[in-house]
């Protein structure tokens, strides 16, 4: 067991290697964790806590690739020995000489060529090392395939119907991957959009120190009650987002006090009148700024200094932050699509093997005898024999009971001719 486990330990150390990447896309598709985060049972019901390692699934991958990998290296050992015997031979001791090398004690450390990190998220692709393993596996299996699946028609008939899906496939691949996906142009929104937000929040943030501080005199408080009512609100809020990058600030929702600014009609009486109050000529009582031209939303914004932005701000806030939404969602659909073209990858490596595999049969002059199949020869030794078998040793069995039978008939007839020629009746032996 020990010396079967050494055989095939430096393949699956490559299968190991190769399912870093698939694991890495799959995650950029929002899949890796249907096989990675591990079910707890929790009194009757089932819950999938959130597994930051991704150990769990990337083993369960490799499983399942080294499973894959075995029938790939059967059809690949024998489209070799279709193809030439010496190719078949050299294809036979390639597959054999990792596990050779590992009885020996000389196993390649395919742990330096591993992932240096796994990204949670969309976008990230992987590394190199892992992705040419996925092709190498990918590139002889369609290799294999097609060699022995050409074998059905004629060299040149063959080649030239999948010469038509080769170029068509990468008339695809070549639009699929040159054409824009318009990134830049998303990020561009999202940091204009955030830039935008940030800066008015950055009003609103003095306009919630200024609460603080005139909120205390009575007469402030009962000008603008409920305005004075959200100091409290905005101050938790400030202290928690007002720093936050824009993607963060994407994907969370506008705090209350935004949408309350933004829509209710009390609220925009009371900051028109605190405004009057506490930023009027002579009696400025708080700390009133003049919105930059750049910032403006009317045409008189900027020649007028307020403690607490208006409505509209709110408002505007709003739609920067739907627009920052939109952006965002659009950069991780680009990011999701980037994990994708990685499959798109391997199904073309696997193309490209059977693009190769047309040439290997060009090399040779004449196409052998079309070869029998591993699964016919395996049906007719586990099926085939031993019914011939069967039919053949029932058919001694028959033959030897009508010897028998044979026999015994021959013999009666002598007997009764024997007591007719001697006229000896029945009541006479009697």
């Amino acid at each position: 067991m020990v010396i079967f486990l050494k055989f095939f330990y430096p393949y699956f150390l490559f299968c190991n290697l190769a399912s870093w990447g698939i694991a890495q896309n799959l995650e950029g598709l929002g899949l890796f964790h249907y096989i990675n985060d591990i079910p707890i049972h929790v009194g009757k019901e089932v819950i999938y806590p959130l597994n930051l390692s991704p150990t769990h699934g990337v083993n369960g991958l490799s499983a399942v690739i080294a499973l894959i990998l075995i029938p790939i290296s059967l059809l690949n050992i024998r489209a070799g020995f279709y193809l030439n015997k010496w190719i078949g031979w050299i294809s036979l001791c390639l597959w054999f000489i990792p596990g050779g090398m590992s009885l020996l004690g000389y196993v390649p450390d395919l742990h330096n060529f591993g992932a240096d990190k796994f990204q949670f998220g969309a976008s990230f692709t992987g590394s190199a090392p892992s992705a040419a393993a996925n092709l190498t596996i990918w590139l002889i299996a369609g290799w294999s395939a097609v060699m022995l699946f050409g074998t059905l028609w004629k060299k040149n008939t063959f080649k030239n119907a999948y010469d038509h899906i080769w170029y068509i496939l990468g008339l695809i691949a070549a639009l699929y991957f040159v054409v824009d996906s318009g990134l830049p142009s998303y990020k561009q929104d999202l940091s204009e959009s955030g830039d935008r937000t940030n800066a008015i929040m950055q009003f609103y943030r003095n306009g919630e120190q200024n609460l603080a501080i005139l909120c205390k005199d009575q007469i402030v408080a009962n000008q603008a009650p409920d305005l004075c009512g959200l100091e409290s609100a905005m101050r938790w809020e400030f202290h928690h987002s007002v720093t936050s990058k824009n993607i963060l600030r994407a994907r969370i929702d506008l705090p209350d006090w935004v949408s309350r600014v933004a829509s209710d009609p009390s609220l925009k009486k009371q900051i028109d009148a605190f405004n009057v109050m506490v930023c009027s000529p002579g009696q400025i009582m708080g700390n009133c700024q003049a919105v930059p031209v750049e910032m403006s939303l009317g045409e008189d914004d900027y020649e007028n200094p307020v403690a607490f932005l208006p409505p509209p701000y709110a408002q505007e806030l709003r739609i920067l932050h739907k627009s920052m939404q939109e952006a965002d969602g659009h950069i991780q659909e680009v990011g999701r699509a980037h994990n994708a073209r990685y499959f798109v990858f391997l199904l073309l490596a696997f193309a490209a093997g059977g693009k190769l595999a047309n040439a290997s049969r060009s090399m040779v002059k004449h196409d052998t005898v079309r070869p029998p199949s591993w699964l016919f020869i395996v049906i007719r030794f586990l099926v085939i024999k031993p019914l011939s078998t069967c039919k053949k040793l029932a058919a001694d069995v028959i033959k030897s009971l009508r010897h028998s039978l044979s026999q015994s008939a021959s013999k009666w007839i002598i007997r009764k001719a024997r007591r007719k020629k001697t006229g000896e009746s029945p009541s006479e032996r009697g």
